[in-house]
């Protein structure tokens, strides 16, 4: 067997290939430049998403395709550039995928799309939506809808299924993307502590789900892909307990989430950080809580780490890196 890849460089697309690598698959990856940092058994490829012209026939002879590349930005001035990588990119790549024969196509995309929860006690599926202001408000939550959006079409012609991982911890994270939280509990003397909560989940058992939808997931359906629903307060608690340090943790009051999203609006037009938005950050007043279910009971997923282990997992792979 032979399995395209896009997204190859990424956080989870690196343990996704090392793990197709394991079970002795075959590997093509494509992305802008070659990795020297991958095993020789990988066949690199140049390609641009944006760019289908430069795909070639690539993919030709490949059964499967695992669609992970993706811009991550929340900064509103990126909207056209996260349109044209996550929604017309998705497009090019399926397009290519069904030209080339290619028999089933997972697209990863964000457990996001569901919108947010009012409460720690209620949990959205996949038939959640988010609401229209928060779109309106988030052009990375968007252009992932578009991603969806350009599946499910193409799922009318070709299987194609669609995995929406939560928020990821776990080895292998060299952009700090969920370890810039790690890290900031490990730094600070005192720390903000906002009233929502997440739904966090260790990446390898991302990478599990991921390959379980290739294997057996229903076309046109979406997965949710996540581990445990916790507060805010108790994600902080436990970061605090692995890097054995505990700041003065500071619990924000609800009143404060929107003179805090506009403070932080000043100070994103200061430091450009693709992470430091209003929206962002009034999103961690509220609740992304999910459930899995759905994987569990149609692709016989089990999620086997605890946050405490993926954590534990994270921390361990940054000391080593010197991260």
């Amino acid at each position: 067997m032979n399995i395209f890849v896009t997204g190859a460089t990424g956080f989870i697309g690196r343990r996704l290939v090392a793990e197709l690598l394991r079970r002795d698959i075959g590997v093509i990856t494509m992305q802008r430049h070659k990795d020297p940092n991958f095993s020789s058994k990988v066949r690199q490829v140049c390609g641009d998403i944006t760019n289908p012209d430069s795909f070639g026939d690539a993919g030709l002879g490949c059964d499967r395709l695992y669609h992970l590349a993706a811009m991550v930005t929340f900064d509103p001035g990126k909207k056209d550039a996260l349109f044209a990588v996550n929604g017309q990119g998705t497009r090019n790549v399926l397009d290519a995928a069904r030209r080339w024969g290619v028999k089933r196509s997972v697209v990863v995309s964000s457990a996001c799309t569901m919108g947010l929860s009012n409460s720690i006690e209620r949990s959205l599926a996949e038939d959640s939506r988010p609401d229209h202001e928060h779109v309106m408000a988030s052009p990375y939550l968007a252009s992932k809808l578009i991603t969806e959006s350009e599946a499910m079409a193409a799922a009318e012609k070709a299987e194609t299924v669609i995995v929406n991982p939560t928020t990821v911890y776990g080895p292998g994270d060299w952009s700090l993307n969920s370890g810039t939280l790690v890290l900031k509990v490990a730094s600070s003397k005192i720390l903000p502590v906002p009233p929502g909560g997440s739904n966090v989940v260790d990446v390898d058992d991302v990478v599990q789900g991921i390959i379980a939808a290739g294997e057996t997931g229903a076309s046109g359906r979406r997965y949710i892909l996540g581990g445990e629903n916790l507060h805010f307060s108790e994600i902080f608690s436990i970061v605090s307990d692995i890097v054995g340090r505990r700041p003065v943790f500071v619990p924000l009051p609800l009143w404060l989430r929107w003179p805090v999203a506009m403070a932080v609006r000043a100070a994103g037009m200061v430091t450009d950080s693709r992470f430091l938005t209003p929206q962002l950050v009034s999103d961690l007043f509220s609740f992304k809580n999910y459930s899995s279910q759905r994987a569990e009971e149609e692709l016989a997923w089990r999620r086997r780490y605890t946050f405490r282990e993926s954590v534990a997992r994270a921390w361990e792979f940054y000391s080593k890196e010197g991260l």
